[in-house]
C-alpha cells in the first residue's frame, strides 16, 4: 500500500448523528451494474478497508442489484463498520413500507442507519409527502420498531421544494448536489438549501461530485473532489466502477488537499458544462432541469 492510502481517513461529524463520517462515502451506482458480483464485493470491501464508513444505495439502483450486492459485501463483519443509507421514492405509507422491508432483506440487515425520502423535486410530491398516510409515517413506524435509526430527504432538481421540506420536517439528514457542476449551471443547492439544513442541525451529504460519472471525460478528477470537500458538507458521496477509481478518490481525500482558489474554480466551469452536454447509456442526465428553468448558461 502506498504511503497516502495508509494514512487515516479524515472524518467529520455527521450533523447531530453520533457518527464520525469519512469525508468520502461510497455511492451505490456504477459497480452495481458494471461489475460482476465478485468484483462489486471486492470494490466495496476495499473502500471500507481504506476507511470509508458511509455507504449510500437506494431501492431502485440497478433494479435492486445495488442493495442486493451491497448486502453480500457487508457480510463477514463489514456491516458493523459502516453507516448504511438507502432511499425510497415511494410517497405513500404502504408502498414505502414494502420498499423498506425489501431493502432490509436485500441488505441482509435488521437495521438501516438512514433512509432518505428520495428525489423530491415537484410540488405534487411535496403535497403527497406531507399528506396523511405518507412515506413519513412508514419511516416513523419502522423507526419505532427499531429497523431505521434516522430519516433523511434528497432532491436533484428543484431547490425550493427541497428547501421547504428541510424547513418543515424534522429530518436528520439531507442529500443534495454539491459539485462543481451545479455551480457551472448556476443552480446551487449549497448556497440555498444547505444553510437551512445547518440551521436545523441536519447532517449534510453531498452528491453529484463527479457529475454522475461524467468526470471521466475531464482533464483530471482531483479538482472536482477538492471543490466538494471544501464545501460545508459532512460527507461527499461518490460512485465508482473500479477499485482503481476508489483508490484514486481516497488518495485525494487522504492527501489533505488545499481548497481550490477562486480562479481555479472558475477555470473548471467551462469543462463541467462541456462534459455534461451528452450522456452515455445508463447515465443519469440530471442537469436537464437547470437548463429548462433558464438559470443555466447556454451549452
Amino acid at each position: 500500500m502506498d504511503d497516502i492510502l495508509s494514512r487515516p481517513m479524515p472524518t467529520r461529524p455527521l450533523g447531530r448523528i453520533p457518527w464520525q463520517a469519512s469525508v468520502v462515502g461510497l455511492g451505490g451506482v456504477k459497480w452495481d451494474t458494471q461489475l460482476s458480483e465478485e468484483g462489486a464485493t471486492a470494490l466495496i470491501r476495499r473502500a471500507i478497508d481504506l476507511g470509508v464508513n458511509v455507504i449510500d444505495t437506494a431501492f431502485n439502483y440497478g433494479g435492486g442489484e445495488s442493495e442486493r450486492r451491497m448486502g453480500v459485501a457487508l457480510q463477514e463483519g463489514y456491516r458493523d463498520r459502516v453507516f448504511l443509507c438507502t432511499k425510497t421514492m415511494k410517497r405513500d405509507r404502504d408502498n414505502a413500507l414494502r420498499d423498506i422491508e425489501t431493502s432490509l432483506a436485500r441488505l441482509r440487515t435488521g437495521t438501516l442507519d438512514l433512509v432518505h425520502v428520495h428525489g423530491v423535486d415537484t410540488e405534487e410530491e411535496y403535497q403527497r409527502i406531507m399528506a396523511p398516510d405518507s412515506v413519513l409515517q412508514a419511516i416513523g413506524e419502522m423507526r419505532d420498531a427499531g429497523h431505521i435509526r434516522y430519516m433523511g430527504v434528497s432532491g436533484h432538481w428543484v431547490r425550493h421544494v427541497l428547501a421547504r421540506l428541510v424547513r418543515e420536517v424534522a429530518f436528520d439528514a439531507v442529500l443534495l448536489p454539491a459539485g462543481v457542476f451545479n455551480l457551472a449551471y448556476r443552480y446551487s443547492f449549497v448556497d440555498s438549501v444547505l444553510p437551512i439544513a445547518r440551521e436545523r442541525g441536519m447532517a449534510v451529504l453531498g452528491m453529484k461530485v463527479f457529475g454522475a460519472g461524467r468526470v471521466k471525460h475531464a482533464a483530471a478528477m482531483e479538482p472536482y473532489l477538492r471543490y466538494s470537500l471544501q464545501q460545508d458538507i459532512d460527507c461527499a458521496i461518490v460512485g465508482a466502477d473500479s477499485i482503481a477509481q476508489v483508490e484514486e478518490t481516497i488518495r485525494v481525500a487522504k492527501s489533505d488537499p488545499a481548497p481550490l482558489a477562486p480562479a481555479e474554480v472558475e477555470a473548471l466551469l467551462p469543462e463541467a458544462l462541456e462534459i455534461t452536454k451528452s450522456w452515455d447509456d445508463l447515465e443519469f442526465g440530471w442537469v436537464s432541469h437547470y437548463v429548462e428553468v433558464g438559470e443555466a448558461p447556454p451549452v
